[in-house]
């Protein structure tokens, strides 16, 4: 009793979704075409090449052995497949990173530029006094070295008192008799020797 007919296909291709097994079937194929084109070459008659063919498909389709090999080749072929594409992926992945931390050290150096640059303009802007600093010690450098006597305390006073008098509103009287005892002294009701008679003088010629 003869064994039932087998097909490469339905030996190899237990599940059509599954990859592996469509390309050990592709393997298979590809050996026996191979086989086909040799007998060819060789010039054999047509009726040889189907026996030789027939012989070949029966030698995989009734050998599990033979069947294993196509199905380990595909599992290689898929391994590596999958391996190169993988690395392929990877290589793309690290370039695609490595484009945007170029991309973000560079907006990250500029960003620090940026900084510095404000940084060295608010330094100058601390180094370089405001208007009141300025008076400020102008006034100081005027009261302590240009001007002395008897005008620089009287002006003195003047600052110190009115300063006093701005907080304290209780010592505004004070502040008030301080104020007009310093212009009583720079300008005097009573005849300063020397002085005043000139002015008097000066005044009476006068047309």
């Amino acid at each position: 009793m003869s064994q039932p007919k087998k097909w490469g296909f339905t030996e190899l291709v237990q599940d059509s979704d599954e990859p592996e097994q469509l390309i050990a079937y592709a393997m298979y194929k590809a050996d026996k075409d191979d086989l086909a084109i040799q007998c060819r070459a060789r010039l054999l008659p047509e009726a040889d090449i189907v026996v030789e063919l027939t012989s070949f498909h029966d030698s995989i389709a009734y050998s599990e052995r033979r069947l294993q090999d196509y199905r380990d080749k595909a599992k290689r072929a898929v391994d590596q497949l999958v391996s190169s594409v993988s690395e392929r992926l990877a290589a793309a992945y690290d370039q695609t990173i490595s484009t945007m931390t170029d991309e973000h050290q560079i907006d990250l150096q500029e960003k620090w530029k940026k900084w510095g640059e404000d940084a060295a303009l608010y330094s100058a802007h601390l180094t370089k006094p405001v208007w009141y600093t300025r008076f400020g010690k102008g006034i100081l450098s005027w009261l302590g070295g240009g001007v002395s006597g008897l005008l620089a305390t009287a002006i003195s006073t003047l600052l110190i008192v009115g300063a006093v008098s701005l907080f304290t509103p209780s010592v505004r009287d004070t502040a008030r008799d301080s104020l007009k005892g310093v212009v009583d002294t720079l300008i005097p009701e009573t005849p300063i020797p020397g002085v005043t008679e000139t002015v008097k003088t000066n005044k009476q010629t006068q047309p």
